[in-house]
Order: structure tokens, then C-alpha cells, then sequence
């Protein structure tokens, strides 16, 4: 059945709907009000209750076709909620925010005490107490003296990224939230006409001529946010200002983006496209494709896709006692009955046992009781815990990766294939049991015919899980085919096994060097090969 996409009502299965308007601004009053405990650990320290613009609960078999519509949120919304539904396409639409949900300036002086902005004109602030006061549609955030936040430059021009760095602002600064990281920069504002005056010492990079974007607001929004959902897709979607993640995608099944743009034209309201990452895969399933779309102007990375880690507490017959090692609480809910579980000695990859989830049940906000499949084992306190249901595959095909300070992050033992793309970003393959505990080793990656443009397009191999003599490699399984680097040194990381490099070429024509530390076996050509060693293995932060 087809029927006309009308604002406020509701969707029902088996139907395309279709839009009639070039472009449709979304007040409070035309949402959904939702308050579902499922989506609270997923928002941050936001309030239970957020509004939801398009709310596809329950529903199955459903196409939204908004024929290159516009859609202009007014203030704190989600545009997108996807809940326990399948067969799920929305397509042809442009989604923005009247005022982005971050704040942008062109430096047009600098000297060693301030750096003189230009604020653009669809980012609304006034000064006070030193510091900006962001506002837009019944919003407004007055705790930049609390909120760390990332300071990005850009270059005006060719908007690639210029450097990154982490701020507060005030004449009243305060310590919250607790990261590993802490910011080195302190900065007070004034007004200067119709300029602002950014006080306090600062990176080299900020440079005339240069666009500084303040990453103010909370993730707890997205563009898209998917939940125990099934076969979503997304064609020619583009995200003109992004809150938070562009698509945000938990414990769902088989995802395709085609066509999905971040990019700047003259429609764009910023050289920003998006808060936060473009993609956020948590805990997906089945296959993940992206074809044919451009990711360039996101704060965060193009790219993530991960699963996360638990901690043993305790065992007591075929109770395993689970705690919450990330600082994320949306990890929380992660795993699910049925799944397959791995337990590894410590912060390694020595498998211990494997079990089956059979039960269930909260102990409290952190601690979680798994009912398995057999008696446990005598674990220890704090020995990883991996969901190896949790994974999906990747593909990823005719895609533009760039103008940002990020890179692409892969963290899935699902098959990769990265095919004919183009990146001015690093492929991160991480792994992290320090802080955020997101999983898990990459462990079949192809990536052929592909473009690295730039000197910081090249493979970053990391891993902050240990490596042991039972258990020496984290990442393994990499191939590399028939691509072109502008970089020297294309490769560069450890801890891993399986690396092919074949068919790969410098633009220039120079010569190329892998860099590896502590890996495995290795087969490379036209190119060298310099293994180095480390003794010991100091917990860094990715």
C-alpha cells in the first residue's frame, strides 16, 4: 500500500509512504515523547525523555521515500527511531538542525595571548562568564567551564582537518567527566565587537584563514539510531548537521547504507557535517555494507564498529558473575541471551573457556548474572570477557573518506572487504581493555584497490590487550592488494599475524617500508620490511 508521509502519524507495517513537501521544520509539538529504559543507557546523562520525530516500533516492511526532502529539527530531537522492527528502508532525504549542535568560527587573528573569531552565522551564542553560552530552540548550554570538549581546526579551503585537541572555557573552570585524558587547553572569551576574542595559549594550528569548530553537545542523539532491529537500509541519505552519531546502530541485524553523504555544498549550514561519529556500529550481526557514499566533516571517527568487553566478577556453579568494564553504560546491555561467550586470562587474548548464555539477570548498575551452559571454570577477578555473537561483516565499497581529524576504527572479528575506496584517514584497527573495553580483534581484512591520499592515509595497527607467549598476536589475517599510498611507510602497528602486502605502490614511485613491532608472519613485495621488538608492554590509551 502506498500513502503520503503526513508529520505526527503513525507509521503502520506493510506501506511506502511518500513525502509531498520539499522541506518540513519539526517543532517539539509535531514528536513523539519516548521514555524506555532500553534507550537510557544509550543517552549519556540526559534525561529519560527525549522526543522522536519518526518512531518505527514494532512495525515490519515499511519504505519512507521523502524524494530529496529536507528535514530542519528545532531543537533537541531524534529524527529517527528504529525499535524492534524489520525490513526497514529510508530514502531520499536530507536531515539538518536549525542550529547545528556545535559551534563554528573563522579564526581571522592570531597572536600568543587570543585567537580572534568570526562566529558563523547559523551558530548562536552569547558571552557569559567568560565562556560561550551555545543556544538554539529550547536548548541552551552553559557548562563549557564543566565540558571538555573537542576543539577542531579546519582549513577554510580545502576543509581537511588541521589538528585536534581537547578544551574547556570559563573564568570558573570544573573537573567533570573523569577520561583518561585530560584537556590542555584553557580559554576565556570576550566579546570584541562582532568578533570574539578566544584568550589563552593555544596549538600552533590555529592559523588565519582557519575554521575552529567547538564540539559542545552531549551524543545523546543521532541521525538515525536502530535498536534489536533487522535489515535496515538507507539510500541517498544525507546529514547536512548531525547531533551526536550520524547512524547509530545497537544490537541490530543487517544494515546497508547506499548512498549516505556528509559532505559541504552550498546547502550545508557549516564545513561540519556531524557532532560525533558517522557511523556507530554497537554489537551488530549479520552483514554491514556501505556503498557508494561520502564521509568527510565528522567530529569523530568515520568509522566504528565494535563490540565491548565484560569482566568476570565472580563464579559460583554455572553463574558467572559479569561486570561492566567500560565507562560507557550503553555497553551494559550488550549481551544477549544465546550468545557465545569467550573468557581470557587477564587483559590477554589466552582463551580460558567458551559458554553459552543461558539466563540473564541485573545485579546492579555495573554487575550482571550470566546463567551459562556448564559450571564455570575458576576464573579470576578482572579476566576479559568477549561476545563472539556480536560480530558482524563489513563491507564497504565505492566510498569517500576525509576532511576530518579521525580515521575509520575497526574492531570486529567479522569478515572486512574494503574495496575501490578513497581516504585522506588512517584505518585504525584497535583494541582497547583500558577504558571504553571496545572489541574485538580484526581477524579476516581485505583491503584492495583503494586510495590513500594524503600523509595521514596509511594502516594503524593497535591493541591495548596484551600480548603473551600462548597468545602473542591480537589482529591477524590482513591483506593489503593493488593499492596506492602517498605515505612512505603504509603500514605501521604490532602485535599481529598474517599480514600480506601484495600488488601495493607508492604515487610517487618511492620506496616503501612497512613498520612492525612484535608480529607474526609477513609477506610482503617491493617493499621493506622493519620488524622491531619491544620487551615490555606499557597500557596506553588508543
Amino acid at each position: 500500500m502506498k500513502q503520503e508521509f503526513i508529520i505526527g502519524m503513525p507509521l503502520e507495517s506493510d506501506t511506502e509512504y511518500f513525502a509531498t513537501e520539499s522541506e518540513y521544520h519539526v517543532y517539539a509539538k509535531d514528536t513523539v515523547p519516548v521514555c524506555d529504559d532500553r534507550y537510557v543507557a544509550l543517552r549519556a546523562n540526559d534525561t529519560k525523555e527525549f522526543d522522536v520525530f519518526v518512531l518505527i516500533k514494532d512495525r515490519k516492511n515499511i519504505t519512507i521515500d521523502f524524494r530529496g526532502a529536507t528535514l530542519v529539527m528545532h531543537g533537541k530531537i531524534q529524527p529517527f527511531l528504529i525499535d524492534a522492527s524489520e525490513n526497514i528502508t529510508v530514502k531520499n532525504c536530507n536531515v539538518t538542525y536549525n542550529r547545528p549542535p556545535y559551534t563554528e568560527a573563522l579564526i581571522t587573528e592570531v597572536t600568543p595571548e587570543y585567537a580572534k573569531l568570526r562566529l558563523n552565522e547559523h551558530c548562536t551564542c552569547r558571552v557569559e562568564d567568560g565562556k560561550l553560552v551555545p543556544y538554539g530552540d529550547g536548548w541552551e548550554n552553559n557548562r563549557l567551564n564543566y565540558n571538555y570538549c573537542f576543539y577542531q581546526v579546519f582549513d577554510a579551503e580545502t576543509r581537511k582537518g588541521c589538528g585536534i585537541s581537547l578544551g574547556v572555557m570559563g573564568n570558573h573552570i570544573y573537573k567533570e567527566p573523569e577520561y583518561p585524558f585530560h584537556p590542555k587547553w584553557r580559554f576565556t572569551v570576550e566579546q570584541d565587537g562582532e568578533d570574539i576574542l578566544l584568550r589563552g595559549k593555544h596549538p600552533d594550528y590555529y592559523q588565519p584563514n582557519r575554521v575552529l569548530n567547538i564540539a559542545h553537545e552531549e551524543r545523546s542523539l543521532s541521525s538515525v539510531f536502530s535498536i534489536d532491529s533487522k535489515d535496515l537500509r538507507l539510500e541517498n541519505y544525507r546529514i547536512l548537521s548531525g547531533w551526536g552519531m550520524g547512524i547509530y546502530s545497537y544490537r541490530t541485524e543487517n544494515i546497508t547504507l547506499d548512498g549516505f553523504r556528509l559532505t559541504y555544498d552550498e546547502k550545508s549550514p557549516c564545513i561540519i557535517a556531524n557532532a560525533a561519529d558517522a557511523v556507530h556500529t554497537f554489537g551488530t550481526s549479520g552483514h554491514f555494507e556501505i556503498r557508494n557514499s561520502v564521509f568527510e566533516g565528522m567530529i569523530d571517527d568515520a568509522l566504528n564498529v565494535h563490540s565491548n568487553f565484560r569482566t568476570v566478577k565472580e563464579g559460583r556453579g554455572s553463574d558467572l558473575y559479569t561486570h561492566l568494564a567500560s565507562c560507557e553504560q550503553q555497553a551494559s546491555d550488550l549481551y544477549r541471551v544465546g550468545d557465545v561467550i569467550a573468557v581470557y586470562r587477564g587483559k590477554t587474548l589466552e582463551e580460558v573457556a567458551r559458554y553459552t548464555i543461558r539466563k540473564i539477570e541485573t545485579v546492579d548498575a555495573t554487575v550482571k548474572r550470566f546463567t551459562v551452559d556448564r559450571p564455570v571454570l575458576a576464573h579470576s577477578e578482572g579476566d576479559l570477557i568477549e561476545n563472539m555473537t556480536a560480530n558482524c561483516d563489513v563491507f564497504i565499497e565505492n566510498c569517500v573518506f576525509g576532511k576530518a581529524n579521525s580515521h575509520l576504527r575497526l574492531q570486529s572479528r567479522g569478515k572486512f572487504v574494503i574495496r575501490n575506496c578513497e581516504t585522506e584517514l588512517p584505518l585504525l584497527l584497535s583494541g582497547d581493555a583500558s577504558f571504553w573495553f571496545e572489541s574485538g580483534p580484526v581477524t579476516d581484512l581485505l583491503v584492495a584497490d583503494c586510495r590513500f591520499v594524503g600523509e595521514h592515509a596509511k594502516v594503524d595497527i593497535r591493541s591495548e590487550v596484551f600480548p603473551t607467549a600462548i597468545a602473542p598476536y591480537y589482529h591477524r589475517n590482513l591483506k593489503f592488494l593493488n593499492n596506492v599510498f602517498d605515505v612512505a611507510e603504509p603500514v605501521c602497528g604490532g602485535y599481529a599475524d598474517g599480514i600480506v602486502f601484495r600488488g601495493n605502490r607508492n604515487r610517487a614511485g618511492a620506496p616503501m617500508t612497512l613498520i612492525l613491532t612484535n608480529c607474526g608472519s609477513v609477506d610482503a613485495e617491493d617493499c621493506t620490511v622493519e620488524r622491531r621488538t619491544e620487551e615490555k608492554r606499557e597500557l596506553k590509551r588508543n
